[in-house]
């Protein structure tokens, strides 16, 4: 039996374990109220989990309390139900240094009071589930995935798990991996296939529990290592039949038996075969191993580059901002510029990068960067946030645009790193059934210096290299020409937005490659 102890401190309630003995022996271990602290059992909690409810209910109505905190996951899971009933309470803070699992925020986000959540991690799809119904997170710790096999299929968002239909397991899991594998099985409605990089039947057999535990079916298994051990094969077939009959699960080997038949017979073959297999491997994986590393390189770079903005605006201290800009000279971020006041901390980013001209965020991608301006259209191709060297290069406004009252057409352009995801890497998300058909996904953000400003998505395409959607002013007696344009931008939209554009309208055009001859580009118009 454990005491689960109550303190009343600075308007906030602290749940924690209660350690020394109880020192009252008539009270039968239950439970003790003092002027400090109320004392409960574990038991006495379950047993009586409403009359505890409206005890500490009425506690907190009485003393004001619009904080908790707790100890330890063990004790908001035995209290959630109390915890989210309670009135007034709109900080949850979770003190102890153990990640925030998906069960626990499920049960969360059923609370009507908390708006703010404090844990030590949390998964990054759990921070946009949470955003998703109103509640802010802040993690005490960088925000990190917890297993190989979140990373390794790219599940970094809820509705990436939700739509994922294919996902690799490798055969070496840890706890973290069945942990999650079980969240994912448990939110994910349209899987129809799991790949086996490497065999491991105890393994296999541990995923195929977990399907059926959350109901999954018709969900097919491949396995893609050649296995030559005929029992291995044959026990493989046996539980095949065994789980397709009862759960509707089958599974596959990459390789069949008869092909393997076939080698044993063809051994001299079999033999050139995998010595030319075993070189073009190597070929293989020398690019694989080439693109790993740039895919790395690429989101480290671009990740270093995004915790270093975000401290400095979180920052107070402007003397440590490295200046890229000749004339700052370390001095106080500035708060106008021209005559005209700036808005959040955008003087900082000047300091950081004199071109800055704004920042752009598209919803359910991982494009969230300040915008420069250069002279040309090509300095930023190979340039980042500071000016340095760079192959991502960075997100950058053509060089023709007002940045401060916005043109006719504002056109922002960025590489398509669809490998790291970064810089427009994610941009192509827009062209999935699943995301231009959310109506909240269609809201773009990109603020100028002085003013924030939302555009909505009414057209996007892929289309072979050309200019004529790159036309950025039109002249006060070409308004049928600018109408006709706008037209034409959304005749070529794989999907119809239902948006009517006149000729009083901004658009904003975001542009990258699909290829080397192939663009592909999103269009969003101006909400007034």
């Amino acid at each position: 039996m454990k005491k689960i102890a109550i303190v009343i401190k600075n308007e906030s309630l602290y749940f924690k374990y209660r350690i020394k003995k109880l020192d009252e022996p008539n009270l039968l271990n239950t439970n003790v109220i003092s002027n400090d602290e109320v004392v409960f059992s574990d038991e006495y909690i379950k047993e009586n989990e409403n009359i505890v409810g409206l005890f500490i209910s009425d506690l907190v109505k009485e003393k004001g309390s619009k904080n908790l905190v707790v100890s330890s996951n063990e004790i908001i899971e035995l209290m959630i139900n109390i915890i989210c009933k309670l009135p007034k309470v709109e900080c949850l803070t979770i003190d102890n240094d153990e990640n925030m699992t998906y069960a626990l925020c499920e049960k969360i986000i059923k609370s009507k009071n908390i708006k703010k959540v404090n844990c030590y991690s949390i998964p990054e799809f759990m921070i946009e589930l949470f955003d998703k119904n109103g509640i802010i997170v802040e993690s005490r710790y960088e925000v990190l995935f917890t297993s190989n096999f979140m990373a390794d299929n790219n599940l970094t968002s809820y509705s990436k798990m939700y739509y994922k239909n294919s996902v690799n397991i490798s055969a070496i899991m840890n706890e973290d991996d069945i942990e999650d594998i079980n969240t994912f099985l448990s939110i994910n409605k349209y899987l129809k296939t799991i790949h086996f990089d490497k065999y491991s039947f105890d393994y296999l057999e541990k995923v195929v529990e977990m399907l059926v535990k959350n109901g999954k079916k018709k969900v097919t298994i491949q396995i893609h290592e050649d296995l030559e051990d005929l029992d291995a094969i044959q026990k493989l077939k046996n539980y095949n039949k065994e789980i397709k009959k009862k759960n509707k699960i089958k599974i596959e080997l990459a390789y069949s038996e008869d092909y393997l038949n076939k080698n044993y017979a063809q051994q001299i073959t079999y033999t050139t075969l995998k010595i030319c297999a075993v070189l073009i491997l190597g070929i293989i994986m020398v690019i694989l191993g080439y693109v790993t590393y740039n895919k790395y390189q690429s989101e480290a770079k671009d990740k270093a580059i995004h915790r270093e903005i975000e401290r400095i605006l979180e920052s107070d201290d402007t003397k440590d901002i490295e200046s890229i800009s000749e004339d700052s000279d370390n001095e106080p971020a500035p708060t106008e510029l021209n005559g005209k006041k700036l808005i959040n901390s955008y003087g900082k980013l000047l300091q950081i990068n004199d071109q800055t001209v704004g920042w752009l965020t598209v919803k359910n991608t991982k494009i969230n960067y300040p915008v420069v301006q250069a002279k040309n259209n090509s300095y930023y191709l190979n340039k980042n946030f500071y000016k340095e060297t760079d192959y991502n290069g960075w997100v950058f406004m053509d060089y023709r645009n007002d940045s401060e009252d916005f043109d006719d057409n504002t056109i922002i352009y960025a590489h398509n790193r669809y490998a790291s995801g970064v810089m427009f890497g994610t941009l192509e998300n827009i062209s999935k059934k699943s995301y231009y058909t959310n109506n909240n996904n269609l809201y773009i953000t990109f603020n100028s210096l002085y003013k924030e400003y939302t555009w909505k998505i009414f057209s996007f395409y892929g289309i072979d290299v050309t200019s004529d959607y790159l036309i950025t002013t039109f002249l006060d007696d070409e308004d049928e020409q600018k109408v006709n344009f706008f037209n034409m931008l959304k005749d070529r939209s794989e999907y119809d937005f239902g948006v009517t554009l006149d000729k009083d309208d901004k658009i904003l055009t975001l542009s990258t490659c699909l290829d080397n001859n192939r663009r592909f580009v999103v269009h969003a118009v101006l909400v007034k």
